[in-house]
């Protein structure tokens, strides 16, 4: 009691519960922003969406219209009898379609007679050109003119009677959730929905949606596609429209929110999850600070220090928060920061931290690459990249990856390995690694006791190639029968009662379904609730070495026991480079990961000024981030490019970037850059792709030293003046750390 009032008495306290306040109430104002964000990010979205169906209605149209041409093309120049003859045959294959010839001055050459007062668009026919025409009686009809030398004999036309419409033409969207139908400029509707009734479909143009199509409408003139959050029915939705190239059509619709921002939801509801569980942990050192209340009077330099680094810290959250959508950015700064304590620091708690630091980083970033992954195959952007590879090196890695795992929770995991496996296949092996790699994680998550066992057998297929099988058998929760069709749904999670606790997104199966169904396979799952379950999956792989595999014990002992060969670091003091990034912080990471190279380097913060420094140094490589407002990166390569005088104009360029989705490589290189360094920067990739590119006759390979100690480099400045080049001109910052450091020493 004593302590309480203590602590209640302090002034201090009544701030401190203010605070807390504060950021209960900070917290719900970042959720509603961010929720704002995350629709704007859904209209989006949606609108990009309505640009593909629009495309798809499009080619649908196309389709007829080219084969219009083609038959019109077999009519030209020739006698009626002839053309006669060739109606009856292209009739025969028309089934309930209409398909008729009408002539110059309109009367009927073949089939049923028609009028330009029923399809104007048939007078456009006889201008010379194709076109589509609508009568609500009649139904669609797509005419071509044919030529009889220089002159228009015919127009060649075809009906589609209104019956026919929907099924030929009508709109598909968000698997049957959305709704989607082609409208005239007069709103009048030319093809309905795919999925729905006509009563359904006449509400589409009812009073309460005509006033907001007209304004989606408006804004189609100056844009291709427009997408908008609506109050429908007790229900909100998101409204778009697009244009359907070739036609005075365009397309109109709308689906629910929840089905079009469904991963967007997902990934608020675990930032507002974190940002809870930050205030949690906040709260929790507070009753610690009321526990030693008495401490806390002792420390009061440290807890002013503790301010600075809050409102600094603060100030971080703010930034990012606006900068959600360049997730990968910060990501680069965390990690990239993180490496230079490593790098510097030898001092075991400091590394310890830092090393935790690590450990959350990779695996924020292995949710982020999930969602990746999953958006990357739902968009058709994943692609296999088969490659030779030995088996006991991927029995090895997944082992090195889940077994620490496995003994952490005191569980015995069990490698079961057929010693006759060819020894050297050719096929994808990462994607094949990552499946066995998430089916493994949640044998590990979902085992509280007993073992997990990995079986690696094969089958013989023909003559060059085998089926590769891979099954994990543990001994953890099981799955309920009528979970089971839930298990590769993305963001599910079965039996949430029993797993509240356990990590992950949930999209790890259905990212193993879909890699699987690429590589013409599937997951099987054999389960009993309660006592544990199976999974197994085959791949076939072409045989490249039909050398035995061996025991793979030896093996993995063999590879555990050898030495490691010591790491090399490369040094290159006469060179020179340039990086631009229009991001101060990732120059900062990117100049203090080169730090121990001892290359110069020059920075600049946007496209602009860089080029204005490619002017007057002669530079090895440029670094050039692709992003960028004003002129982006692959803009400034081609001006680079293009002035013949500039010193640079021939040199090795290397894009800096967090676009990493599937084919972003390839796609910079056709572009003209000579290589690709994706966010957050990988130090090692780095250093190999310096070694690359780096005139040899500047270069010196030497081997690296310990943490703390960079091998080739001169004497680094003591304590806290190694992070001077990084904190910059703040002073406040700047003490608080070196305060934090003094005490840190007078510890040990």
């Amino acid at each position: 009691m004593n302590k309480i009032k203590d602590f209640f008495s302090n002034p201090r306290s009544a701030i401190n519960v203010s605070f807390i306040i504060i950021l209960v109430f900070v917290g719900v104002l970042l959720n509603i922003r961010l929720r704002a964000m995350m629709y704007e990010f859904s209209e989006d979205q949606v609108a990009r969406q309505a640009g593909i169906i629009a495309e798809n209605s499009s080619a649908a149209f196309s389709s007829v219209m080219d084969s219009l041409n083609s038959r019109s093309h077999a009519l030209e120049n020739q006698d009626e009898d002839i053309v006669q003859r060739i109606m009856e045959i292209f009739t025969r294959t028309q089934g309930p379609v209409v398909l008729g010839l009408m002539t110059a001055d309109g009367s009927p050459a073949f089939g049923a007679p028609v009028s330009v007062s029923d399809f104007p668009g048939l007078q456009e026919a006889f201008r010379g050109n194709g076109a589509i025409s609508y009568n609500a009686e009649k139904g669609l009809l797509f005419c071509y003119p044919v030529f009889h030398g220089e002159n228009i004999k015919y127009v060649l036309y075809e009906i589609y009677p209104p019956q026919m419409i929907r099924g030929r033409f009508g709109v598909h969207c968000y698997g049957g959730q959305g709704r989607a139908a082609v409208l005239s400029r007069e709103n009048e509707i030319i093809v309905p929905f795919a999925d729905g009734e006509m009563p359904e479909t006449s509400q589409f143009i009812s009073e309460e949606f005509v006033p907001l199509f007209e304004e989606l409408h408006g804004v189609l003139e100056n844009r291709d596609s427009v997408s908008k959050q609506i109050d429908y029915n007790g229900g909100k939705y998101f409204a778009f429209a697009s244009k359907l190239e070739n036609t005075d059509y365009y397309l109109l619709g709308y689906v629910p929110d929840y089905v079009a921002a469904a991963g967007a939801s997902d990934i608020t509801s675990l930032v507002t999850n974190v940002f809870m569980l930050l205030t949690i942990l906040f709260i929790v050192g507070l009753v610690y600070l009321l526990v030693n209340s008495r401490r806390l009077r002792e420390n009061e330099e440290l807890m002013k220090a503790k301010q600075v680094a809050e409102e600094a810290s603060r100030a971080k959250s703010d930034f990012l928060a606006g900068m959600s959508h360049e997730i990968r950015t910060p990501i680069n700064a965390i990690l990239g920061m993180d490496e230079l304590i490593l790098r510097e620091y030898s001092d075991a708690g400091l590394r310890k931290y830092a090393l935790n630091i690590r450990s959350a980083g990779n695996t924020l970033m292995s949710i982020i690459n999930d969602i990746l992954d999953l958006s990357k195959i739902e968009s058709g952007k994943m692609k296999l990249v088969p490659v030779e590879y030995d088996v006991p090196l991927m029995i090895y890695d997944l082992v090195s990856m889940v077994k620490p795992r496995a003994e952490q929770k005191k569980l015995n995991f069990i490698i079961v390995a057929d010693e006759k496996i060819p020894k050297t296949l050719f096929g994808d092996n990462i994607r094949i690694k990552q499946c066995a790699l998430n089916i493994l994680t949640n044998a590990v998550k979902y085992t509280e006791r007993g073992s997990v066992t990995m079986t690696v057998s094969y089958s013989r297929t023909d003559g060059d190639h085998i089926k590769l099988r891979i099954s994990v058998k543990d001994t953890g929760i099981g799955i309920k029968p009528e979970d089971l069709e839930r298990l590769c749904s993305p963001f599910e999670r079965m039996d949430l009662a029993k797993n509240r606790t356990v990590e992950g997104t949930g999209l790890g199966m259905s990212i193993v379904k879909n890699l699987l169904a690429m590589m013409n396979s599937q997951i099987e799952v054999q389960s009993e609730y309660g006592r544990g379950s199976v999974f197994s999956f085959g791949v076939e792989q072409e045989v490249r070495s039909w050398q035995s595999m061996g025991d793979y014990e030896t093996v993995f002992d063999k590879a555990v026991t050898e030495p490691v060969e010591t790491s090399t670091l490369l040094t290159a003091p006469n060179a020179r480079i340039l990086i631009v990034d229009d991001i101060e912080m990732n120059l900062t990471v990117a100049s203090g990961l080169l730090k121990p190279t001892e290359i110069a380097v020059d920075t600049a913060l946007s496209a602009k000024e860089g080029l204005e420094l490619t002017e007057n140094r002669d530079y090895d490589i440029i670094f050039i981030d692709d992003r960028m407002p004003g002129m982006s990166g692959v803009e400034m390569l081609r001006e680079l490019r293009s002035r013949k005088d500039n010193p640079n104009c021939g040199k090795v360029c290397i894009v800096l970037t967090a676009n990493a989705i599937s084919g972003a490589k390839d796609s910079y290189i056709k572009q003209g850059f000579e290589d690709y360094l994706s966010k957050p920067i990988n130090a090692a990739v780095l250093e190999n792709m310096l070694k690359r590119y780096l005139p040899e006759n500047k270069t010196v390979i030497t081997r690296a030293g310990t943490a703390g100690t960079p091998a080739g480099s001169e004497k680094q400045p003591e304590g806290i003046d190694r992070f001077r080049p990084y904190i910059g001109d703040d002073d406040r910052l700047y003490d608080a750390m070196n305060l934090l450091m003094n005490r840190s020493k007078s510890k040990k």
